[in-house]
């Protein structure tokens, strides 16, 4: 999906969504609920302490696939359905 199609999607601007991906801020978890409908797809949020968060988008249809998690220890990454991952930074 392009920046500009999850922006529709989602509400935002394109300009956000690539601030976003370049981890140049910090999404809300409202904000990735948006995102998660605009993907279709159920957002996971695991914190573990030592590990970095890990947020995962899930195809509710297909479930959890293998290697569809993602662990977020710096920045961001681009949203993807089926299995990318949209996250927070982590501490």
């Amino acid at each position: 999906m392009t920046q500009a199609r999850l922006a529709e999607f989602s509400g935002m601007t394109q300009a956000a969504i690539s601030r976003l991906e370049r981890g140049k801020c910090m999404p809300t978890f409202p904000l990735l609920e948006r995102i998660s409908r605009a993907f279709e797809a159920t957002l996971l949020v695991t914190v573990e302490p030592g590990r970095g968060v890990t947020v995962t988008f899930a195809d509710p249809d297909d479930g959890l696939r293998q290697g569809s998690e993602t662990r977020i220890r710096n920045g961001l990454l681009p949203g993807q359905r089926n299995g990318g991952a949209v996250a927070a930074r982590a501490s």
